[in-house]
């Protein structure tokens, strides 16, 4: 049996969101054996993932330190270290390393754990000339193009593969939670987890802002729940100070409390998932729930939009003022419709052959043409 290794050593939600392309490189080669590289603190996830055998688990920090201290001066111990290090995570060298990210250190890991490299860089892991798909990547996240492929189908044309024309789910973990979270999505609804934070500053929604959510929310559902999900636990604790304690006593606070298998846990329990473009964002759509995202910065819809069927995500204009989509996520979560406040537009996830694909909410949901045309001619062969 052959063996493959996929690396993708990014963030979470790049590494959520290469769950198509492995899906489609595991209907592909049905008798290789798929493995997985990817950060330590991600493996947790990775061995979510269906269709792969082993995750091996890439240690960024040590790696960091080892080039350092080979830049400064390199000795044949550091050598010796780097190899003994490689040699535990494989042992033998995989037939073949489907890189998806441009980052030197994922190409050079495909070329040292791999006899064959697919991926972004043509001629070895230390060119400059890029595949097809790598550079359309590049060109959009740099020139901020108009073209409608989603990241997680550009993953997919990397490896050389179609997107699945479905959409793959994870099933939830089957893990324990600590005790007073255990009643999490059991009495009550509907029951709605936050993401408080983001993994850039940019992204992180004001902590104000979610107060004032909050209070819309239990006035309009009182049955309803938040369940506050993330690391930040500092930027929790400000969104409940000023709350009385009535509305206290209908939120669950779990961050920083949760191991990544518990945090996929809560949020497979929760009705809808509510946030900025970050990893638990696209965990919960990976996991199957409705995801909601409010879209800012330097996010953008049409790239990097909850992948699925039946997300909604409002995307603030360029030119956008303070205003947040506050009452109008409040009236989408209990169903009563899609409004855009000034300086958003709202927009609805689908799914064809192409990938997945974003139109405005309220129109037919049309498929961007660019989309199958920007196919055949990256990948003429597909």
């Amino acid at each position: 049996m052959s063996r493959a290794l996929v690396i993708q050593l990014a963030r979470l939600g790049d590494l959520l969101q290469s769950l198509p392309a492995m899906t489609q490189l595991h209907v592909r080669h049905p008798e290789t054996q798929f493995d997985l590289l990817c950060p330590s603190h991600l493996a947790e996830v990775g061995r979510l993932l269906p269709g792969i055998e082993k995750v091996l688990e890439w240690d960024g920090a040590a790696w960091q330190q080892r080039a350092m201290a080979a830049q400064q001066d390199l000795r044949a111990e550091h050598l010796v270290e780097i190899e003994t290090t490689l040699m535990k995570l494989a042992p033998d060298r995989y037939d073949c390393a489907y890189v998806l990210n441009q980052h030197r250190r994922a190409l050079v890991a495909g070329s040292l754990l791999a006899r064959e490299v697919q991926g972004p860089v043509l001629h070895g892991p230390l060119g400059d000339a890029l595949t097809p798909w790598a550079a359309y990547v590049r060109d959009v996240a740099q020139r901020r193009l108009g073209q409608r492929v989603h990241l997680a189908d550009a993953f997919c044309g990397l490896c050389g593969v179609s997107p699945p024309g479905y959409v793959v789910t994870l099933d939830p973990p089957v893990v324990r939670l600590p005790d007073d979270l255990e009643p999490i999505g059991k009495q009550g609804a509907p029951w709605i987890a936050l993401i408080v934070g983001a993994g850039e500053a940019e992204r992180c929604v004001p902590t104000k802002v979610w107060r004032r959510w909050i209070n819309s929310f239990f006035a309009s559902a009182p049955q309803g729940r938040v369940v506050l999900v993330g690391t930040e636990c500092e930027r929790a604790a400000e969104i409940q100070a000023p709350l009385p304690p009535s509305v206290l006593g209908r939120i669950w606070d779990t961050t920083g409390r949760t191991s990544l298998s518990q945090l996929a846990a809560i949020l497979a329990r929760c009705h809808r998932v509510v946030g900025s473009d970050t990893g638990p964002l696209h965990l919960a759509a990976a996991l199957g729930r409705p995801v909601i995202g409010w879209y800012f910065a330097r996010a953008r819809v049409h790239e990097t939009g909850p992948y699925g069927v039946d997300h909604v995500v409002w995307q603030a204009d360029e030119a956008r003022e303070e205003t947040w989509p506050v009452d109008e996520t409040v009236a989408a979560v209990l169903e009563q419709g899609y409004q855009a406040p000034e300086g958003w537009s709202v927009w609805m996830s689908h799914c064809d052959t192409w990938g997945a694909y974003y139109a405005p909410v309220g129109q037919a949901a049309i498929a961007p043409p660019e989309r199958e045309a920007l196919w055949h001619t990256l990948e003429p062969a597909l």
